[in-house]
């Protein structure tokens, strides 16, 4: 009797075992990825199959070793123990939602979402009204550097955000602070310099550049001088391998190499950020928090979500890498709690909407709201 006993205990162990190793009613998430990593499918490719369709992993001793005698690098081990965990989506203090982040390389970028999302009005961007024909940027009377005129010809109003860029006048420029130019209105808006070496122009009319600052830059803008904002242009212009006899940010967004190098990491990042109710993202270089940019309403984002995108790939590509790891939820929040402990300051009013400063030992940053006090736009990041 003891010994039938003791025999079926040996068969079911052994069928376990084979469930196990056969995937049946076992990890199936592993098994995928397994099959992708024997059909020779790339990382690249395997990370936006796991970010895509939100896969979780728990994985033992063992599974580590199966994968990685499978193939499969340091980076998507990491990155797949990172991401195995039932954390996501959690919420943030003030209602927002944080989701898995999509992650490549050293870049993770988190999307943001809010319960419910507030109505934010029928807003148009720079882009938008450029290509409509509805508004038109000139310098303020002979050339100014630290203002242009901006006026709004069509009945819906334009949100610009900090760090647009504007080329042509007598320099490129890059918009100081989050601006929202009312319907028929025509107002003096604040700018800085990123062409470090040209006071000439046929023509005082700018034009958008499509474009938005690096991180660095963005940050000077809003809180440094012009000279802070010129040294980071040039940084990221040396970094970039972008140089240009005017000086101009404008290089590195001509240039065909940082297309290259970006094109592997938008190509992951539009993959994986996906989803209609998406309000704003949350960037991640080397497991450490340093910029977010958040909306309080998901079609606007929509339509400034690419640009912001590439914003963050100029950072992650002009960025050493030193860790494959993504920050967790502790960590986020923790960024995040440096909201309650900093300072608040007035930065910049305009007569439809506001900017505000928040700055602590570990963060700075603005929001800006229109008259009604109703959240435009968050932009965080962390002190260097």
């Amino acid at each position: 009797m003891i010994q039938r006993f003791a025999a079926a205990i040996c068969v079911v162990a052994i069928g376990a075992s084979l469930v196990g190793w056969l995937g049946i009613g076992g990890n199936r998430n592993l098994n995928e990825v397994l099959e992708l990593l024997d059909a020779g499918v790339g990382e690249e490719v395997i990370r936006a199959h796991i970010a895509v369709k939100g896969m979780t992993f728990e994985l033992s001793a063992r599974d580590i070793a199966r994968l990685k005698k499978a193939g499969a690098s340091d980076g998507l081990l990491e990155f797949m123990i990172a991401g195995g965990t039932d954390d996501y989506p959690f919420e943030l203090d003030d209602g927002f939602l944080v989701g898995r982040p999509t992650v490549h390389r050293h870049l993770s970028v988190f999307p943001v979402f809010k319960k419910a999302a507030a109505e934010l009005g029928d807003y148009m961007t720079l882009d938008e009204a450029q290509k409509a024909g509805l508004v038109v940027i000139t310098e303020r009377g002979g050339g100014s550097v630290p203002i242009v005129i901006i006026k709004n010809r069509g009945n819906r109003p334009i949100f610009i955000m900090a760090g647009e860029v504007i080329i042509g006048g007598k320099q490129d420029r890059m918009v100081s602070y989050d601006v929202l130019i009312p319907p028929c209105e025509e107002i003096e808006v604040s700018v800085r310099c990123v062409e470090h070496g040209r006071w000439r122009g046929e023509s005082p009319v700018f034009k958008s550049g499509g474009a938005l600052g690096s991180g660095g830059i963005r940050a000077a803008l809003q809180f440094k001088a012009q000279q802070d904002v010129w040294n980071e242009v040039s940084k990221a212009c040396e970094e970039h391998d972008a140089t240009s006899e005017s000086g101009t940010y404008r290089a590195i967004l001509r240039s065909g190499d940082v297309d290259d190098k970006s094109r592997p990491f938008m190509s992951a990042l539009s993959r994986g950020l996906v989803g209609e109710d998406m309000v704003g993202v949350i960037m991640a270089l080397n497991g450490e928090v340093v910029c977010v940019d958040i909306f309080v309403n998901p079609k606007f984002f929509a339509r400034l979500k690419e640009k912001i995108l590439k914003a963050y790939v100029l950072d992650a590509i002009s960025t050493e890498e030193k860790s494959l790891m993504s920050p967790g939820r502790k960590e986020i929040l923790g960024f995040f709690e440096e909201l309650k402990v900093a300072e608040k300051d007035g930065l910049m009013e305009y007569g439809a909407n506001r900017n505000t400063q928040f700055e602590s030992e570990e963060i700075i940053g603005s929001e800006s709201r229109d008259e009604e006090g109703v959240l435009q736009h968050l932009n965080l990041y962390r002190r260097r």
